[in-house]
């Protein structure tokens, strides 16, 4: 037998023996293993069918009839379909795997599908995130050109406002000027006539005289309006002798119409603000009096101004009721113009103005007003 697997077909000779001689399971199932053996040395179905080849032509009898030969020829036969049975299974499994790879190929190129569509539609996201990045940043952009017009359109507001506030001092300024010089004058004037007129006709028409009389305590007391009408509007002394007399003799006046019993008392380092710094504290102090007698219902305050480092300080309070400050500085309520404008008054003079309320405690209001700086960065 030339065989260069010589020994793999001596095995199946010997195995294929025992079979035709006994023709039992164990040796179809050394055929079945002689075919694991066949594949694992590489071999294939031909190499096999090559070895039962001449294993069989071993075998056949030389003077055997043809009937013999043919049986014993089929007998091989299935020990030879026996051996070939780990081809079948290999290649069933070969078949098998393949038709998993196919499907997974499948499933590969769906997912590859997917992951595409996927990785389009992230392009696609993204182009939409930095449009609308770019889009906020433009929006960003015009909002900030809003809030700079804004700020700018409040701060022509506030100058405006200052601006009113000046000119509406000037104007109080300008009337109380007239009203003290031309009215005051022209009704000093009719006043002495008046008592000259008296004289000359004393003791003949004592009903004239009296009309005369009348009419001159008419217009003493027109003037007595006059000059407190003037003092309400612009006080002269506030320019002529200063804030701290004129706070005096607003306050002994309040006190006597209204019976409010006012404890004044002052630094003299307060006359050292400017005219402008003087009215606004001149005005914060007469409106919050004036709320003192309209609202508090109280029978005593006090009204303090004293110095610090930086600038002057000022307290008015009393101990009538309370109220609640955040209602009177709303945007709501009647009443709220009278804070609002001690509080406009006091910013544009670039201070500060606190009001505190509490029940059994009265009412408080604290205003600073900074000293202003020469060139030398001195007050």
């Amino acid at each position: 037998m030339n065989d260069p697997n010589g020994h793999l077909s001596q095995q199946y000779l010997t195995a294929l023996k025992k079979y035709l001689a006994h023709g039992n399971e164990r040796a179809l199932h050394q055929a079945y293993e002689l075919g694991r053996k066949t594949i694992a040395d590489g071999l294939g179905v031909i190499d096999m069918a090559k070895i039962h080849e001449e294993v069989l032509l071993t075998l056949l009898p030389r003077t055997s009839s043809t009937q013999e030969s043919i049986k014993m020829a089929k007998t091989a036969g299935a020990f030879l379909t026996e051996s070939l049975s780990p081809f079948e299974i290999t290649h069933r499994g070969f078949r098998d795997a393949n038709r998993s790879l196919c499907q997974l190929n499948e499933t590969l190129e769906d997912r590859n599908r997917q992951l595409g569509a996927a990785n389009q539609k992230l392009k696609r996201e993204i182009t939409d995130r930095k449009r609308a990045e770019r889009e906020l940043r433009e929006s960003e952009e015009h909002y900030r050109a809003l809030f700079n017009q804004a700020r700018l359109m409040q701060e022509n507001l506030r100058y405006l406002s200052s601006q009113i506030l000046t000119i509406q001092e000037d104007e109080r300024k300008r009337i109380s000027r007239e009203l003290h010089d031309e009215v005051g004058q022209a009704l000093t004037a009719v006043n002495v006539n008046l008592a000259m007129l008296k004289k000359a006709i004393w003791g003949s028409r004592a009903q004239l005289r009296k009309k005369i009389t009348d009419a001159q305590s008419m217009l003493e007391q027109t003037m007595e309006a006059v000059h407190s009408f003037s003092r309400e509007l612009r006080p002269a002394m506030l320019d002529d002798l200063g804030l701290i007399p004129t706070l005096r003799s607003f306050v002994k006046g309040f006190s006597e119409r209204n019976g409010v019993r006012i404890l004044f008392e002052a630094a003299r380092e307060v006359e050292k603000l400017e005219i402008e710094q003087k009215t606004v504290l001149y005005r914060v102090a007469q409106e919050s009096l004036t709320n003192i007698a309209k609202h508090a219902q109280a029978s005593q305050g006090r009204l303090a101004i004293r110095k610090s480092i930086k600038g002057i300080h000022m307290e008015i309070r009393d101990n009538g009721r309370s109220f609640r400050v955040e209602q009177q500085a709303g945007v709501s309520g009647k009443k709220r113009l009278g804070l609002l404008g001690i509080q406009e008054r006091v910013r544009l003079a670039n201070g500060t103005c606190k009001v505190e309320s509490a029940p059994g405690k009265g009412t408080r209001v604290c205003v600073f007003i900074p000293f202003k700086l020469d060139a030398a960065g001195q007050s």
